[in-house]
């Protein structure tokens, strides 16, 4: 009653209320279950985090605050209040409806994290752009009518929203504008429901009609959009690939471009003496590119061989791993169905105690130590055989991890080697291109070699080095990019076998952890059951103590 007194007093209120801890907690008891049902929600108290709906209605409401307490939120109203800036909502991801309608907003905002929301309604407010709602791709319904909005371009906003069926947009002022409703029908054919009505298929024809020509471009432009998105989903999908096969930049002539773009004067300048040494340029970057391709294709072969090793290992594994599974559960099913028998038949045993004769006694006494007895061997010979199955296990797969570890190893090695073949064949093929243009400028005339001298600003000894210094660029570059293959391979080598390993001994105990304190609960339940007044049966005097302790 004081709760629903509370919540009183704060409609009651003049003043612009304040969302805390405690209003939160007087709307969950006053929205919550009656009756018993709600004697029992307040008993269990109250856990803000787990709340699924409230409603926040008619509280004069200024700001949003303290809804981070209720991250399991699906629905939340917080219509007719006098809330002006929609905040403090991205806490609520799981969020599916937003009620904020009645309020005196002016910006939709701070909505873009709600990806979960569905159903959106900013009904009487003072809103004049729709905008940033754009990652809400579950957007079923939309109320943004009683708005200031006055023009027509949320329609083309809205377009890409394709779960969006139900649309209010109903006393804005670009509803008074004659056409209105035929540009939207026409441009959001998702729509099935607009102003609360239907829309009919010859509403809907007619408006496609009278925007034939519009349509028939937006198609288009739409089209030549998703073409590029595929393109580009394409390229980063290559670039993906090319970069887990270690040989990143190698499809195309970036290397070789980059030889040139750490050389830019020098190099480039020397490849332009004469004919001579531009055909040289373009034989050696024709060479260089087809060398590269060819490292690329052998990375993305190699690649998809460690793919295939690294599934063929993890099958074998986890099937391992489930048939052991289902083993244990089949034998740890079967301790459990004899436990069941045994405590029965203990207490049956201990119930004829009851009834029995002094000296019949005895022969009772005997047949419960037997069946504890019965029932700590069953727990002992178990726990020894899921032991020894958990330490079989554990052994097959450090020695299937071994040789996977041999395998993966021989085959990273393998192709490190035949990259460093290759990337020695760049090497050469540099070394070519050098000795090509030192044979030429060595060959120049006094005329030609003069005016050379003069556009690169040296003198025939400076030449000389800066050739010497322009081909130990080339070759760093080079041996930069055999290095960075080299060591990203071996490092994600080592990472993943180090992993394998760890992760493997990390199940191992936890395995050996589970299976112990399976056993030592069942141990309880057996010392439990030995102490008569469990059984209820305190009255029973029996002689010796300890005679049915396990």
């Amino acid at each position: 009653m004081h709760k629903i007194d509370t919540i009183s007093a704060l409609r009651e209120a003049t003043e612009p209320g304040v969302i805390t801890r405690s209003m939160l907690v007087s709307l969950a008891i006053d929205q919550g279950p009656k009756k018993e049902g709600g004697r029992l929600f307040i008993q269990d108290g109250i856990e803000l985090d787990k709340l699924e709906e409230i409603r926040i209605e008619f509280l004069k409401i200024l700001n949003i605050d303290h809804l981070w307490l209720l991250k399991s939120l699906v629905k939340l109203s917080l219509s007719h209040n006098v809330i002006q800036r929609i905040e403090n909502l991205d806490e609520l991801c799981h969020l599916k409806e937003l009620n904020l309608s009645f309020n005196n907003i002016k910006i939709m905002e701070n909505l873009n994290n709600l990806h979960q929301l569905e159903i959106l309604l900013l009904y009487s407010n003072e809103i004049s752009i729709v905008q940033n709602i754009s990652d809400l791709k579950k957007l079923i319904i939309l109320n943004i009518g009683k708005n200031k909005i006055d023009d027509w371009e949320h329609v083309v906003y809205l377009h890409d929203f394709k779960s969006l069926k139900s649309l209010n947009t109903c006393d804005n002022p670009c509803t008074k504008i004659d056409g209105y409703l035929d540009y939207l029908f026409a441009f959001m054919p998702q729509l099935t429901y607009c102003q609360y009505k239907m829309i009919s298929e010859n509403e809907r024809q007619s408006a496609i009609d009278k925007h034939y020509r519009i349509i028939s471009n937006l198609k288009e432009n739409e089209a030549k959009i998703q073409t590029e998105l595929e393109l580009q989903q394409e390229f980063e999908n290559k670039t993906l690939l090319l970069f887990a096969s270690y040989v990143e930049h190698l499809d195309e002539d970036y290397l070789f471009q980059q030889i040139f773009s750490s050389d830019k004067v020098a190099g480039r300048t020397l490849s332009t003496i004469n004919e001579n040494t531009q055909n040289a340029f373009e034989e050696y970057k024709k060479s260089f590119v087809a060398m590269c391709h060819e490292l690329c294709e052998l990375g993305l072969q190699e690649n998809d061989r460690r793919t295939e090793e690294i599934r063929l290992f993890e099958t074998a594994v986890n099937e391992g791993k489930t048939n052991m599974q289902n083993e244990a559960r089949r034998i740890v099913n079967k301790v459990l169905e004899k436990r069941t028998t045994i405590f029965a038949n203990i207490k049956d045993e201990m119930e004829i105690l009851v009834k029995k004769q002094e000296q019949e006694v005895e022969s009772v006494i005997a047949k419960t130590r037997e069946l504890f007895n019965e029932f700590n061997d069953l727990l002992s010979k178990t726990q020894n055989q899921l032991m020894s199955k958990e330490i079989i296990l554990h052994e097959q797969i450090v020695d299937i991890n071994e040789v996977f570890r041999m395998n993966i190893t021989a085959m990273v090695n393998s192709f490190l080697e035949t990259a460093r073949e290759n990337f020695s064949l760049l090497r050469n093929a540099e070394k070519e291109y050098n000795n090509i243009i030192e044979l030429v400028l060595q060959s120049l005339s006094d005329f030609e070699n003069e005016a050379f001298l003069k556009d690169l600003c040296c003198d025939n000894d400076t030449l000389a080095t800066i050739l010497t210094a322009s081909h130990e660029t080339h070759l760093q570059v080079i041996d930069n990019r055999e290095k960075h293959m080299i060591n990203r391979l071996n490092n994600w080598l080592k990472e993943y076998i180090n992993r394998l390993f760890a992760d493997e001994n990390k199940r191992n105990r936890q395995q050996i952890v589970e299976i112990s304190h399976f056993f030592e609960y069942q141990h309880q339940q057996l010392n439990l059951i030995s102490s008569p007044q469990q059984l209820g049966l305190a009255g029973i005097d029996l002689d010796d103590d300890d005679i049915l302790e396990n």
